[in-house]
């Protein structure tokens, strides 16, 4: 098919909302239990409200001609498929640095398994995802969190306050989120190498969670920490997954690529201890199909589409900008807001922020809390939605905020 067909049929898709009642969504089967009311727009977990790629499910259908689906192993060209996904970012991996897990929230989980022991100190920057911060305490470890700082609109790093934390608390993990979920930062060069630098300094392991790396808009660059040097390499644990960038969150897919060759012998061996020995059927067809030349094309399209989506709310909410406060993401489709103006005027707490956009904007939205105390005045929205969702979704706040004008 020409492209210029593909595009019309794409952006066409993502025109029109798409009913998903009677899908087993978490998003819409949770509404009752997280917001106390089923009538509202769930805008909260990080899938897309956007139809998977076509070319990656007529690769499933496909498969779905032959009437077995037995017991599969991994094929060389899935790990192949994955080196060349990571080259476009400029990191030359090996097949053999490759090994599979369910997600990328449960390779990091294993991480904390594999290269610390009950008892050791983990950290990790705040505002964060929240299972950054369950996932060492759910295995016995400790959690440390660093406050990221705040200048001119966008998180950074203190590097002064992380050495003197590496020198106070001999944390053994680092769990970098890369680039930032919830406030969508893209991590540049240099604050890379610095980062890279003081962790080999003090012993430092980090694992680094790239999942929402293939939706970075320019003209930032995701530059996985891996591919700096191959001494950063020996002490990176990369971890990602397509599941972002081409809504496949249900099929369960998340790899890690470790370089170390002591390190991954570590972490196999945690994977061997709950027998993970690789994805299901559709996991891999949908991995291999979506890393190709058409799933590099199919995200220059979609991009553009995620960052009107963007802008088109960022824009709604500017004549509310003493109220809230959006922090424009470097990648993905999340956005991050700031409500401090809004509470403030209104001297809420953070659970009569959470009820005002429950019951009074009809959105059901993450929670700042959810990331750690730093987060308490925010709120994220998902805007990876259909363009007719957009239009009503930035109605609905508008008409909110009025009046507090």
């Amino acid at each position: 098919m020409e492209k210029t067909q593909l595009i019309q049929n794409w952006t066409q898709s993502w025109q029109q909302s798409i009913n998903r009642d009677g899908t087993a969504s978490e998003k819409l089967e949770l509404r009752h239990t997280l917001f106390g009311r089923d009538d509202i727009l769930p805008l909260w977990v990080a899938d897309m409200d956007l139809p998977t790629p076509d070319f990656v499910l007529d690769a499933l259908k496909t498969r779905l001609l032959h009437p077995i689906l037995g017991y599969n192993l991994m094929p060389e060209s899935l790990a192949q498929a994955v080196c060349f996904w990571q080259a476009q970012h400029g990191y030359s991996c090996q097949a053999e640095d490759i090994l599979w897990t369910h997600n990328v929230a449960n390779a990091f989980y294993l991480a904390v398994q594999a290269f610390s022991d009950p008892g050791d100190k983990i950290l990790t920057f705040a505002p964060i995802y929240p299972p950054f911060m369950q996932a060492p305490i759910q295995n016995q470890r400790q959690t440390l969190t660093l406050d990221l700082a705040m200048n001119a609109g966008q998180y950074e790093i203190d590097f002064e306050k992380l050495e003197n934390l590496f020198i106070a608390e001999k944390p053994k993990m680092l769990l970098f989120c890369h680039p930032h979920n919830p406030s969508g930062r893209v991590w540049t060069r240099e604050e890379l190498l610095q980062l890279d630098e003081l962790c080999r300094k003090h012993q430092v392991l980090v694992v680094s969670d790239e999942i929402h790396s293939d939706l970075t808009y320019e003209p930032n660059q995701h530059i996985p920490l891996a591919s700096l040097s191959d001494i950063s390499a020996q002490n990176t644990i990369t971890l990602s997954s397509p599941g972002k960038s081409f809504n496949l969150g249900g099929l369960q897919i998340g790899y890690a690529i470790i370089a170390n060759p002591e390190l991954r012998q570590k972490y196999q061996n945690v994977l061997n201890q709950v027998h993970i020995e690789g994805l299901n059927t559709f996991a891999m067809i949908a991995t291999e199909t979506a890393y190709s030349e058409q799933g590099l094309f199919y995200l220059e399209v979609l991009k553009p589409f995620l960052q009107n989506n963007i802008q088109q709310l960022i824009s709604a909410l500017s004549p509310y900008s003493s109220l809230i406060e959006p922090i424009t993401p470097q990648a993905g489709y999340l956005l991050w807001m700031d409500c401090s103006g809004l509470m403030q005027q209104n001297d809420w707490t953070a659970k009569q922020l959470k009820n005002w956009w429950v019951n009074e904007v009809g959105l059901g939205l993450s929670t700042g809390l959810s990331f750690g105390e730093a987060g308490r005045n925010f709120m994220r929205i998902n805007l990876a939605i259909s363009r007719e969702t957009c239009d009503h979704v930035c109605q609905q706040i508008s008409n909110a905020l009025e009046e507090f004008i």
